[in-house]
This record gives structure tokens, C-alpha cells and sequence, in this order.
């Protein structure tokens, strides 16, 4: 047992360590839970159980009771030539808490480290969504807030700044609890006219349906292709797509010309946000802009849902010309959004040699599985 101070209270609050429930108890849960977000969701929970990891769905009470913290754990068990086996943890984008409250997160920490140290792994790996610079409106309490104490008390207790991060650390991100003209005015000049422009010259949007994720992989892979990203196989992101289309949880736009295709978005819909998660586009026509338009109907689409936040999923680490991004983050940027940082991803290693020779030996496997990546993906397409 454990006891944390809870500063709104002000009183000192007995709580029982964390119990592992199952995923109707989560399904039940997690909206109650600060900030819950859709990589914390069963549902993903289903999507990365077909590729290997086990999940497990940690609660924390107080002690009436009161759930006051929750975390999704991945577990992976990887084999090495057959004569060694090793198992990781993965809390993506978790834990689920209230980081104001210190005490208590601290514990929740603790607990999570224990967790992967009974459970025999290598290392457990956190990358919630703390952010440190300024939250998009500090005035909106349902916002994250800003924690820039948090990395301090990361490596006070042996965490690690991760060399490995899953998710982006960075986004920009777009306050909903506006008008639409007041939406239009903060963008870009240059975003403006080009969404205009696509409008005047006839490009239309839809919503789409499961019958056109066939298409939609396809356009996506010539993306990949022309970009220069590695994707996965076809039946992961019609499995991904599916799963959360059927629960009401994302949807395609499309932006078409005289009924063809030119680029579409998939939105996902979560605890009150939109993330723009899956973008691809056809090399025909883009005079016409669609990928501005689509964003703009996006936005619209996000307010009609009672989302008030548009997460367009991903900046650079570092704001430099010359990264790989930079492109993609200017074109972010112009829709008017506010460039969040978070803390990243973060590891605790449980064995420290271990954990280095995994990081030694990792990036050489993943470099040739970018490879063979590529390969697949021209061959799909094929």
C-alpha cells in the first residue's frame, strides 16, 4: 500500500497498489481517466495483441474506492536464435494520471517498474502525454498541463531518455473551441488561398467507407514510396482502419475531382480529440491542393464530433531546415495549430547490460527490416 498527498484536497488519501482488471473493466474506465488516449485503448490493445504483444490493464484506487490512475502495459516476448528470450513493456502514450499530483505519480511510476520487474523484463518503456512547454490554453482545465519538473524526476529515479521513440514526441495541435472564421483567421496566409483555391476549382470531400480502404493502402503506399517512410503490410492498416471504423472511432475523408481520388486523411477520435493519424495523396492533379482542403473539412468534421482538440500527429524533434519533416511541419503549421513538445519516451531498464546490448543490436535489425519493408511495399503495390 501506498499513501500520496492529493494537493487539491490537500489530505493525505490511502491507496491500495495497483489491480490488474480485464478489458471490459478498462473499456468502462479509461474515459474517466485524465487525458485517455486511443493508443491506450482495448481496441488497439486487440490490434497489437494480432502482432504479438499481451496487454495487461492496471487500475489504481484510493481508498474509497475512486479510480484515480489506470495504464495499458504491452508485453512482447522476442526470441533470439531460439536460445534466448526476452521480454519488453510498453505503456503507449501512458500512464493515464493526473500529473499535478507528484506524490501520486511517483507511485504510479514505482508500480509500473514493478510490474516489468515481476513480469521478467528487460525494460518497460513510458511516453505519456506530458507536455513541457506552454498547454494550447492554459485557461482550459481539460488541457494538458504543463509539467517541467517531470523529466527532473525521471532521472532522479533512473529513467532513461529513450534512444528509441515510438511515438512522435512532438505535434501541433489545433484549440476547437473556436469559430470557424475565428479558425480560418489564424491560419497561414498561404493555407487560406490554397484550401480556397481547391474549393473554387471543384475539388469535393466525402467521408468514406471500409470499401475504400483498399484503395486508400494502395495510394498510401505510393505516398511511402515517393516520401521515403517505411510502412507496414497491407492487412495491418485494413485491420488498424476496420477495428476503430467499426467501433465509430475513426473515418476516412477523401478529396475527389470528378470522382477521382486525389488524397484522403483518417481520423481518429478519442477522449474528446481528433488526430489526424494516416495522410496519402496521388502524384495527379495536385495543382488542385486537395490536401488543404481536406484538412479544413477535417478541422469541421473534428467540431461536428465535440472534439476540442485537433491533433495533427507529429513535428520534428529539433526545428531545423534540414530535417526530414520540415516540410510536412510547415504545412502543419499553417493551419494555424500550436507547436507541443513533450517529454518523449522514456525506459527504465530492469537489466542494464541487457538493456544495452538490446540498443546495441536493435537499429542494425531495424535497418534491415526498413529494407525488406520497402521491398514488400513495391510488391503490394505490384
Amino acid at each position: 500500500m501506498f499513501i500520496y498527498h492529493n494537493q487539491e484536497s490537500g489530505l493525505m488519501e490511502l491507496s491500495r497498489n495497483f489491480e490488474l482488471v480485464d478489458e471490459y473493466t478498462w473499456n468502462e474506465t479509461i474515459m474517466s481517466l485524465p487525458e485517455p488516449h486511443f493508443l491506450q485503448s482495448s481496441i488497439w490493445a486487440e490490434i497489437k495483441k494480432d502482432n504479438g504483444w499481451f496487454p495487461f490493464f492496471l487500475l489504481w484506487k484510493n481508498s474509497i474506492g475512486d479510480v484515480i490512475a489506470g495504464v495499458m502495459v504491452l508485453e512482447r516476448k522476442i526470441k533470439l536464435l531460439n536460445l534466448l528470450s526476452l521480454v519488453i513493456h510498453y505503456c503507449p502514450k501512458g500512464p493515464l494520471v493526473n500529473w499535478s499530483d507528484v506524490d501520486l505519480v511517483r507511485s504510479v511510476f514505482e508500480d509500473i517498474k514493478s510490474f516489468s520487474r515481476e513480469h521478467k523484463g528487460l525494460f518497460v518503456k513510458i511516453d505519456p502525454d506530458v507536455i513541457i512547454n506552454n498547454a494550447i490554453n492554459p485557461d482550459d482545465k481539460q488541457s494538458h498541463k504543463s509539467v517541467p519538473s517531470m523529466e527532473d524526476m525521471l532521472k532522479i529515479t533512473n529513467w532513461i531518455e529513450s534512444k528509441e521513440q515510438i511515438q512522435f514526441r512532438n505535434s501541433i495541435v489545433i484549440n476547437l473551441n473556436q469559430s470557424d472564421d475565428q479558425l480560418i483567421g489564424n491560419m497561414k496566409q498561404k493555407t487560406r488561398y490554397n484550401l480556397r483555391l481547391s474549393e473554387r476549382k471543384g475539388v469535393k470531400v466525402r467521408i468514406g467507407i471500409p470499401s475504400d480502404f483498399d484503395e486508400l493502402f494502395r495510394m498510401y503506399a505510393e505516398t511511402s514510396l515517393r516520401d521515403n517512410f517505411v510502412i507496414r503490410s497491407k492487412s495491418y492498416y485494413l485491420n488498424v482502419w476496420k477495428k476503430f471504423y467499426d467501433e465509430g472511432l475513426c473515418e476516412p475523408l477523401i478529396a475527389e475531382f470528378k470522382g477521382e481520388i486525389l488524397a484522403a486523411v483518417i481520423i481518429y477520435y478519442f477522449g474528446g480529440k481528433a488526430y489526424y493519424m494516416f495522410g496519402m495523396s496521388s502524384d495527379k492533379k495536385r495543382n488542385l491542393m486537395p490536401t488543404y482542403l481536406l484538412q479544413w473539412k477535417a478541422i469541421q468534421r473534428a467540431k461536428e464530433r465535440q472534439c476540442r482538440i485537433y491533433d495533427l500527429w507529429g513535428a520534428p524533434d529539433d526545428l531545423n531546415e534540414n530535417d526530414s519533416m520540415w516540410g510536412v511541419y510547415k504545412f502543419k503549421l499553417g493551419f494555424g495549430g500550436n507547436l507541443v513538445n513533450t517529454i518523449g519516451a522514456w525506459d527504465y531498464p530492469i537489466n542494464k547490460f541487457g538493456y544495452g546490448m538490446y540498443h546495441y543490436v536493435i537499429p542494425k535489425i531495424l535497418n534491415i527490416m526498413r529494407k525488406f519493408g520497402f521491398r514488400r511495399t513495391k510488391t503490394e503495390l505490384e
